[in-house]
């Protein structure tokens, strides 16, 4: 109420008019936990600090419990629509219809087509294994999704194999680490696990359509590969 009043107050002053602050209920979790940034893990609306994928997966997780509220609350979708939706998810909850909706009109209001596009690819590629998604960015989009990913622009040489494309783009220290973690299954190539480090490189099977080779090293180590 601090920050209220003291902008009505300077408002006020300032305008010489009469001038009113408006509040509405806090929102909650179903454990009483406000939504917010002194609270867990925030959700800003500002794109560079909680990105339009993070926005739709927060909204995916939210439990069924919440669902009417939320959906009433974060979204312009008519009661009728609510309800049909509701209706629709209860008959099959384990597959988050309520939640895939949710998530979808949030992210849309607050990042548009393209902040909704890249969050549902960013979803299909990292927990769908869609290869035909990831084959379909843009470089833009790859760099987008994958911020945190190592990347690399690499010129394409026939004949190169798994073990020396992976020590030429820095995934591991030393070849018998490489042969070690390749071999034991820890390497993902387009989402397929390369357990054949003499397997080579070659287009349209381990370099997508679009130039790109997306890297994975474990469980979160990523690199994005651009062919030229």
């Amino acid at each position: 109420m601090g920050n209220i009043s003291a902008g009505q107050e300077l408002v006020s002053r300032v305008l010489d008019q009469q001038v009113f602050g408006v509040t509405i209920p806090l929102m909650v979790s179903e454990t009483g936990d406000k939504f917010g940034k002194s609270a867990g893990t925030p959700v800003w609306l500002n794109w560079a600090k909680t990105s339009p994928f993070q926005v739709y997966q927060y909204m995916l997780r939210r439990p069924d419990s919440e669902l009417d509220r939320l959906l009433k609350t974060f979204t312009f979708l008519p009661l009728g629509e609510i309800e049909n939706t509701l209706r629709k998810h209860s008959g099959k909850p384990e597959a988050r219809y309520g939640q895939e909706k949710l998530a979808e009109n949030l992210t849309l209001l607050l990042h548009g087509e393209r902040g909704l596009s890249i969050a549902q690819k960013s979803t299909n590629i990292l927990f769908k294994q869609s290869v035909e998604e990831l084959a379909s960015l843009s470089v833009e989009e790859t760099r987008e999704i994958f911020q945190q990913a190592d990347y690399i622009q690499k010129l394409y040489q026939p004949g190169v194999c798994i073990l020396d494309f992976a020590l030429s783009i820095g995934c591991f220290k030393t070849e018998r680490d490489a042969l070690r973690i390749i071999c034991a299954g820890g390497f993902y190539l387009n989402n397929n696990r390369m357990k054949n480090p003499e397997e080579v490189i070659v287009h349209g099977t381990h370099i997508l359509r679009n130039n790109i080779s997306l890297v994975r090293v474990g469980k979160k180590n990523y690199y994005v590969v651009e062919w030229t």
